[in-house]
């Protein structure tokens, strides 16, 4: 009789914690974004241009070096950083910089950002300069978008091609 009482004692305690859980994991409701937003997110990597030109090594400078450390040209390791703007129907939504990755800041930066915005059609444009060398130089990709409520949008970049890709 006693271990009847002790299954039937944890077989309710088993239910009643399923239950609290089961609570918790539906209350309070959670809402990511309001129910007129889209969102728009930035994800890809990227290496910047060398900050510093390559140069040609003269014999003199060659000869002073080891035989097994004789390159015909010399670069810097450090990358640009990337700077990115994001236009939304010609007025400025986001302008950021990112680093690139590494001790000496000679690998890829590494870019993710979302932004809510409001549902309905936008003119998106995106900028971004990869060479403190040519500040003037940008690389831009620009979409007629329709955003529905909840709906995000995911902008990628093609380091091959050069290229803004939108998802």
């Amino acid at each position: 009789m006693a271990d009847v009482v002790r299954y039937l004692f944890q077989a309710v305690f088993y239910l009643c914690f399923c239950a609290l859980v089961y609570a918790l994991s539906v209350w309070p409701p959670y809402q990511y974004l309001r129910p007129d937003q889209g969102e728009i997110k930035i994800s890809f990597k990227h290496s910047g241009q060398h900050v510093e030109p390559c140069r040609e090594l003269s014999k003199e400078e060659l000869m002073k070096l080891p035989p097994n450390m004789r390159k015909a040209t010399k670069c810097s390791r450090e990358r640009s950083p990337l700077q990115l703007e994001l236009l939304l129907d010609g007025k400025l939504l986001a302008k950021r910089s990112y680093r690139p990755s590494g001790l000496s800041r000679d690998g890829a930066s590494f870019v993710y950002a979302k932004f809510p915005v409001p549902a309905g059609s936008h003119r998106l444009t995106i900028q971004m300069n990869d060479s403190v060398r040519e500040p003037d130089s940008r690389l831009a990709g620009e979409k007629q978008l329709k955003l529905t409520p909840g709906q995000a949008l995911v902008i990628g970049f093609d380091s091959v091609d050069k290229t803004f890709t939108f998802h």
